[in-house]
């Protein structure tokens, strides 16, 4: 035997040996079970995990998890959220468990990995007006998709994609796919398959082969090898077949790995004869083409028809009314100002709202017909049975009315108006097809109408807003990138709206501008802030610099120096502690102009910075003749720099133009841990956004400032 094969064969005894002599100490030493395991996961990954019409988690994993809760006795709290946020919470051990987790070796190197009883495979799936994808060539040159954080990522740059643009799920990256944002994108098969069946897009896109075939379950963070045993521990005490049960009732047969799957076919082209398998296989085919009917009409979010399913009912409700001669009518409504509510308060609370808005409209409607989703911010009604066309016209008020209460959705109150559109059979046509367009052209017409109606009626009440105290301002904080100390304010204009709650400047500042009361408002905006930086001083607090927005017709303004030195002197405020923003815009109107008006403002000793920097028309050899003090990277560049090469090039090509001008550069709109690490590492001087804080009142902002004689010790 050669000398290397004998010791080899000693070291394996010796390993044996200590191995045996081990266990028994292992297996004596109690694990105690936690008191309640918390297991997060992507919230968004049907058929695994997704949220129902009545907004609670279901699928796959809560299924799994509840029967390990029965068989161990331990409370299991199952979280769903974004994909990168649950990995985070497991690395920072947030949360026990996560998973529908794809084994990596890089995850590996953070992770303890259960004994994989599961696969999964990832594909690129890729449009129909494309050609074919038939290797990795053909991908240069072409944006990829894939959600963020996912094996699929990860694995399409490790193969050389550089045109990668990421998303929060699977359901947003599908989203971007169908509005041409990506012509392809990588997901694991099962979901993609899922979700464009779901969404009716099923024959819009093609599948490659399987790009890779990997081992699918749950994990823990590294050094929980403890945890790890005691879960599986727990999934041991459950028959094999419960678990397959599961997956079988919801995407028909259990995910196994390759070599499971092999001996499976193989035992049963062993035993079973051909015919019986032909009948299984179809019988199975038929179990998927009804799971994939029912997903192919109903909206997920509220659990309503969708746009294929109110299409069905339209269809037939035309048939029966062809026969028996009575009217039937449909309804498109809009609901206005949705994205506002969305954007402001994220996509939970705008899913909690559709949710809301559904059931209201399927109420009101409820003995005439059905009520759908069409998707977005657009909902169908289809009202059968109808006496009189004029009858529809009296139902929709009747959902407008409904629409315009108050909404209460997870403790906030909200303001939401609504447009109709209607088109009743048979004067407005005798086919569904032709009423969906008929309704849509009616909905176009009435949301102009009602866009009008509302700017008048913005008008009427904007005249006496300010003498009514109607504004408000809103204090949003900005930090020190290398301590993360606040170092200063964004002060951000509201109107609180008797009727519609607080809306934001981008719906009245323009209103402002053109009826010529920007001056006034913006005079009250400037004097409000010095007066509150006063203020924060007699409080014996240490107040910091807070930054205003000029709009460009206040930055043209004949009376703007006059105006900000008249309040400077009323308010006794320190001039360095005003900092002005203006749009690159507004300085390149005029720039010889802006250079004079500028430096007039400089002698003030108030600060000056840009706005929004490099969404405009800059000239270099004006920007360096400005006196300013501050660039401000706009959000766009800083939503997508960590996945966007582009969108990082121009990060830092702004960073490093305003550290060379001497000027500090200041990034809006942080909302994540990649965004403010990238910026950390360019160099970036500032940050704000709602990763740290959200636009505040002017007492919540004074709690972050220092006692004045705290901060004259620590200078």
């Amino acid at each position: 035997m050669p000398r290397t094969s004998f010791a080899a064969l000693c070291l394996r005894a010796v390993i044996v040996i200590a191995c045996a002599l081990v266990a028994p100490l292992a297996a004596a030493a109690p694990i105690l079970p936690p008191m309640k395991l918390l297991v997060v996961s992507d919230g968004n990954y049907p058929p695994y995990l997704f949220r129902g019409a009545d907004g609670r988690l279901q699928g796959i994993l809560k299924d799994r998890w509840d029967l390990w809760a029965r068989a161990t006795g331990v409370p299991v709290d199952l979280q769903g959220m974004e994909w990168t946020a649950a990995q985070q919470k497991v690395l920072d051990g947030e949360a026990d468990v996560i998973d529908a987790f794809t084994f990596t070796d890089a995850r590996a190197a953070q992770y303890d990995f259960a004994h994989a009883h599961s696969s999964v495979e990832a594909r690129l799936f890729f449009h129909s007006s494309l050609g074919g994808i038939h290797e990795l060539e053909g991908l240069r040159g072409v944006a990829v998709g894939a959600k963020a954080g996912s094996a699929c990522a990860d694995w399409l740059r490790g193969h050389g994609v550089q045109w990668l643009r990421t998303y929060a799920d699977v359901r947003q990256l599908i989203d971007a796919a169908a509005g041409g944002e990506v012509r392809l994108f990588c997901a694991d098969s099962p979901v993609a398959r899922y979700l464009l069946v779901e969404m009716g897009l099923h024959d819009q896109f093609h599948e490659s082969q399987p790009l890779y075939t990997a081992s699918f379950d749950w994990a823990v963070r590294g050094g929980r090898g403890d945890l790890r045993n005691f879960v599986q521990a727990g999934f041991e005490r459950i028959p094999r077949a419960q678990l397959d049960a599961i997956e079988g009732r919801w995407i028909g047969s259990p995910l196994r790995s390759p070599t499971v799957r092999r001996y499976v076919i193989g035992g049963a082209i062993a035993v079973v004869l051909a015919l019986a398998i032909v009948v299984l296989l179809v019988a199975r085919n038929r179990l998927l083409q009804r799971r994939a009917a029912e997903l192919s009409d109903h909206d997920p979010i509220t659990g309503l028809p969708n746009r294929t399913g109110i299409h069905t009912r339209l269809s037939g409700a035309l048939l029966a009314a062809a026969t028996q001669q009575r009217c039937v009518a449909l309804l498109f409504v809009n609901i206005d100002r949705f994205k506002t509510v969305n954007d402001a308060f994220g996509p939970r609370l705008g899913d909690r709202m559709l949710q809301v808005v559904g059931g209201r409209i399927a109420d009101c409607v409820e003995r005439f017909g059905p009520a759908g989703r069409m998707g977005a911010d657009e909902f169908a009604v289809v009202l059968d049975g109808l006496g009189h066309p004029a009858e529809a016209t009296s139902v929709a008020r009747k959902v407008l009315d409904e629409l315009q209460r108050p909404y209460d959705v997870d403790g906030r109150r909200v303001y939401a108006s609504a447009s109709v559109g209607i088109a009743a059979y048979p004067g407005d046509g005798v086919h569904a097809a032709t009423l969906f367009q008929n309704a849509g052209i009616a909905l176009s017409q009435a949301e102009m109408h009602a866009a009008a109606a509302r700017r008048l009626q913005f008008e009427t009440d904007l005249r006496g807003a300010l003498e009514r105290c109607e504004f408000v301002l809103r204090y949003q904080p900005r930090y020190d990138a290398a301590s993360g100390g606040v170092v200063g304010f964004e002060a951000l204009l509201r109107w609180d709206h008797p009727g519609q709650g607080m809306i934001p400047p981008g719906e009245f500042i323009p209103i402002l501008e053109e009826t010529g009361e920007i001056a006034a408002v913006g005079e009250w905006v400037l004097r409000s802030v010095c007066e509150q930086i006063r203020a924060w001083e007699l409080a014996r607090l240490q107040p910091l610099p807070v930054a205003v927005n000029l709009s460009a017709s206040q930055f043209r303004h004949r009376s703007l120096d006059v105006a900000i030195a008249r309040v400077i002197a009323e308010t006794g405020v320190n001039a360095g502690l005003l900092e002005l923003e203006l749009t690159e815009s507004s300085l390149m109107h005029d720039p010889e102009d802006a250079v004079r008006t500028l430096r007039h403002l400089e002698s003030f000793g108030v600060k000056l910075s840009v706005d929004d920097f490099g969404t405009g028309y800059s000239s270099l050899a004006y920007l360096k003749r400005f006196p300013l003090d501050a660039l401000k990277i706009d959000r766009t560049f800083v939503q997508d720099a960590p996945n966007n090469a582009d969108d990082a090039a121009i990060t830092t090509a702004i960073i490093q133009l305003g550290h060379a001008l001497g000027l500090r550069v200041v990034a809006e709109g942080v909302e994540t841990n990649e965004q403010r690490d990238l910026l950390i590492a360019l160099g970036c001087d500032e940050m704000q956004g709602f990763l740290f804080a959200r636009p505040m009142p002017a007492d919540e902002a004074a709690k972050l400032l220092l006692p004045a004689f705290a901060a004259l010790r620590c200078a």
